[in-house]
């Protein structure tokens, strides 16, 4: 290594009593036997990753607690999107921390920040829209400390009863994905999305429709209709944007939450309420409760689950970051996709509040992208990262005093 000289900097970043030791990855490295709790990847290719990945994943299957820390350089970011996505496929993606930095003092300044526990997986793969069978799948990324510690909480109501709970996080920030988790470790029934403010029309006999279906003749000339309380079965129906409980919603909400009963539209018997119940805002607490008649929402009953904000996350923007510039590449045909970013572009980033979470960084990416592609560069500069950010996560917007952002 070129920087032996410097590798005591690594010492002061880390915990007492904790020591480290620097070997080369000889070629054809198989995955001999690792006794440290963390593994460091400093600046390899990402093809090189698998035999060490693999290892840990192996040490891990055993019972060992051990972590590979990957640390990569800005340049290197799309290849490693790649990586990530591959691995995620195969279903051998797991045990990993990621860094991304320009030398090895920014390795050693963060080092410390990423050598705790990975008890959770990696990666939470979903389909596109689960509305379709047999269709593409696509993965929402879990490096992050602070998202490990909500999916193991996530997996806890699952596995305990919780049968209501309410997602909070602002827009962007993955409650989807975190509700559909929830449905995998429940492991029944479906799993039934209603957006409630693209779907309430303010009129009861519709959202009871909606809901909890209707038989035929309930409308004129109307056939029957399982609403989405009998589709999910005894799965996970996903109330998302239910800032919207109010009004006519919350009627026909009391109605099955009272007994756990439900009466689809024009029925003469009820039915009972057998799955769970998710709801999803981007709205923060507080203005929920500025805005509803708090008797009836704590008829929800649900408990909390606070979705950390993409700037709180650093790992899962590095994985965010990586894909999308490999998918967004693997796209091109007449232009040579860039292979990463400047070191000061990717500072950018970091330093970012990201009200808009994953979906404000990919606009930004794509936006940039677009202009560095044009100048046949191969790594995005800065004032590319600048202007996207201007126009898809400016500074300043009304929005963001309503959205669930954790300050």
């Amino acid at each position: 290594m070129r920087d032996e000289q410097r590798i005591g900097a690594f010492h002061h970043h880390l915990a007492a009593g904790r020591r480290f030791e620097f070997r080369g990855l000889p070629t054809g490295f198989e995955g001999e036997p690792m006794g440290s709790d963390f593994v460091l990847g400093l600046f390899l290719e990402p093809a090189r990753l698998d035999p060490l990945a693999d290892a840990v994943l192996a040490l891990r299957r055993q019972g060992r607690s051990i972590a590979l820390i990957v640390a990569i350089k800005p340049g290197q970011l799309a290849a490693f999107g790649r990586w990530l996505e591959k691995r995620a496929g195969e279903h051998r993606l797991g045990g990993m921390h990621l860094l991304v930095a320009a030398d090895l003092d920014g390795v050693s300044a963060q080092l410390g920040d990423r050598m705790s526990p990975v008890r959770e997986e990696n990666v939470i793969r979903m389909p596109m829209t689960t509305e379709v069978e047999n269709q593409s799948w696509k993965n929402f990324y879990v490096f992050s400390s602070k998202l490990q510690t909500l999916v193991t909480r996530v997996r806890a109501f699952a596995q305990n009863g919780i049968h209501r709970a309410y997602l909070l996080g602002g827009p962007g920030s993955g409650k989807t994905s975190l509700a559909y988790y929830y449905f995998l470790v429940r492991n029944k029934g479906r799993f039934v999305s209603v957006n409630l403010a693209a779907e309430n029309t303010g009129d009861k006999s519709s959202v009871k429709s909606l809901l909890c279906g209707h038989v035929a003749g309930a409308f004129p000339g109307a056939g029957a209709r399982i609403g989405a309380f009998t589709q999910a079965r005894d799965g996970v129906c996903f109330l998302d944007e239910s800032h919207g409980v109010m009004g006519p919603v919350m009627e026909v909400l009391m109605e099955a939450l009272d007994n756990g009963q439900y009466l689809p539209f024009g029925a003469a018997a009820k039915q009972r309420l057998d799955c769970a119940l998710l709801f999803a805002t981007n709205r923060s607490w507080q203005h929920l409760m500025d805005s509803v008649n708090i008797d009836e929402f704590t008829r929800l009953g649900a408990a909390t689950l606070q979705v950390p904000e993409l700037s709180q996350r650093e790992e899962d923007m590095i994985a965010v970051t990586a894909t999308t510039l490999a998918r967004l590449g693997e796209g091109c045909t007449t232009w040579k996709g860039p292979t990463g970013l400047h070191d000061d572009a990717w500072e950018r980033i970091r330093a970012c509040r990201w009200h808009g979470n994953a979906r404000a960084l990919v606009r930004t990416l794509e936006a940039a992208f677009v202009d560095c592609c044009s100048r046949g560069e191969t790594l995005i500069p800065a004032q590319d990262i600048d202007m996207g950010i201007s126009m898809w996560e400016p500074k300043d917007h009304h929005s963001h005093k309503i959205y669930g952002v954790n300050a």
